[in-house]
């Protein structure tokens, strides 16, 4: 697993410690999630660097 503590410090976001503290359980839990899933994308998928969310239309 990573060091999540030791990302956030390294990245220099300011996450006040209790909010890091209730956050890693979470992030652990996503990266057991999701790290058995990384072995069935094909190679010669490339990577999602940008997300752009489409504006919510109106009713």
């Amino acid at each position: 697993m990573r060091d999540w503590k030791k990302i956030a410090e390294a990245e220099g976001f300011a996450i006040p410690p209790a909010d890091l503290e209730r956050s890693i359980p979470v992030l652990d839990a996503l990266e057991a999630a999701f790290r058995p899933l990384v072995g069935a994308i094909p190679p010669e998928i490339e990577p999602a660097t940008v997300f752009r969310a489409a504006p919510e239309e109106e009713e």
